[in-house]
């Protein structure tokens, strides 16, 4: 007896189970999002951090419009056209010039989503046998990654995915100490990006993972600090969230079937590099997904969206003065262009990467506050073996 052995893509459609919001004001007090300047509509996942994003853009003139939710309903909003608002809920946040979020009212008949954010490739969402339709393109933004972890009182470092598959799969039948008390563990929903990734890398069907269900991250935190047995208390989140929580729950090195030994993300337990992550040797990783509709050129349908697409990842720099790659590196999540490593499926096989215009070195002076990178200001400042001049730094291309 035991939990199936592969998980089961999930079609939503109508049928999708939206995430648990709270409204900021009543929706008879907020303005039209439509009236905004330059809206975009985003929904999805709330690991990246959209506040922040939008905070950042503001030089832009863009207006992020957002309302969280599970990775794959933002993938059934892209792919099947799900209006996004009315009549379930009406809300969505947008960020006014100060940087404060802000309530607006949806159009009464629904909106379409420009970007969906997903932390999932969309073939974990869906059958999709030949693929995304050819007006449905995935921009790759920064790498995340997902992470075991206990509280901060817990005495374990490390766990391997045996023992993942034995815990959240059996609960107290694990036989795998201390995990042994179904309702010490905590996990996501089915449709959640951080669960669905997770059953794929243990082997269990999202719906099958056994403890307490959160209905978010934060909830999921709470629980976990709320356990009167933290010996036994497992959970999983991603490494932005877990890093953002790190005075109540920490991280577990993770091995994994093929490994000897357990990697942490980053290259200690204190460190906030992600070396292992950006070179491979840490498996629980993906890139954050932005689903869009295109033209025959591959471009969002929505210049604005097309715009705030480049700025995500990485195509075109953003507005003077505004730093989405330390953004992203001060949220644990990785630039594309600090990458080593690639992957095109969910927890695929890993590819060597260059990207056109590297930032390891930028991103390892941000991280960690400092490099063994040549500073320069122009290319003729770079030797023959580095000698591309990005983001202040030496780099191979």
């Amino acid at each position: 007896m035991h939990p199936p052995a592969h998980p089961v893509p999930l079609r939503l459609g109508a049928l999708a189970v939206l995430a648990a919001t709270c409204a900021l004001s009543s929706p008879a007090a907020a303005g039209l999002c439509s009236a905004l300047p330059k809206p975009v509509y985003l929904a999805g996942s709330g690991t990246v951090t959209i506040g922040e994003i939008a905070k950042a853009l503001g030089p832009s003139g863009l207006t992020l419009i957002y309302k969280p939710e599970d990775s794959c309903l933002a993938v059934d909003q892209i792919l099947n056209g799900t209006p996004l608002g009315p009549p379930a809920d009406p809300t969505a946040t947008y960020w006014d010039s100060s940087g404060m979020p802000q309530p607006c009212t949806l159009d009464p008949m629904g909106v379409n989503v420009d970007i969906g954010v997903s932390d999932v490739f969309a073939t974990t969402c869906n059958m999709l046998p030949n693929g995304l339709p050819n007006d449905v393109r995935d921009h790759f933004g920064p790498a995340q990654a997902f992470v075991f972890v206990v509280p901060t009182q817990s005495t374990q470092k490390a766990i391997s995915k045996k023992a993942g598959y034995f815990a959240f799969g059996f609960g107290s039948a694990s036989g795998v100490a201390p995990w042994t008390d179904t309702m010490s563990l905590v996990h996501r929903a089915p449709t959640s990006g951080t669960q669905l990734t997770m059953s794929i890398a243990l082997g269990i069907q999202p719906d099958r993972w056994q403890g307490q269900t959160a209905t978010s991250s934060g909830d999921l935190v709470t629980r976990m600090t709320m356990s009167t047995m933290p010996e036994a208390t497992l959970g999983i989140l991603t490494a932005e969230v877990a890093a953002a929580n790190s005075a109540t729950v920490r991280a577990l090195a993770y091995k994994d079937d093929e490994q000897t030994c357990a990697y942490y993300p980053d290259s200690t337990p204190t460190a906030h590099d992600k070396l292992n992550v950006r070179d491979g040797h840490y498996a629980l990783w993906g890139p954050l997904h932005l689903f869009a509709r295109v033209n025959t050129q591959g471009l969002a349908l929505s210049p604005d969206a097309r715009t705030l697409i480049a700025y995500l990842d990485g195509t075109i720099d953003p507005p003077p003065g505004v730093d989405l790659l330390g953004l992203f590196t001060h949220a644990d999540l990785v630039p594309q262009c600090a990458m080593r490593v690639q992957r095109m499926n969910e927890l695929g096989a890993l590819a060597s990467f260059a990207p056109q215009r590297a930032c390891g070195c930028f991103f390892e002076q941000v991280a960690t506050g400092a490099t063994t990178c040549h500073p320069c200001t122009s290319d003729a400042a770079c030797s023959k073996g580095a000698p591309r001049c990005n983001y202040g730094f030496c780099e191979t291309q």
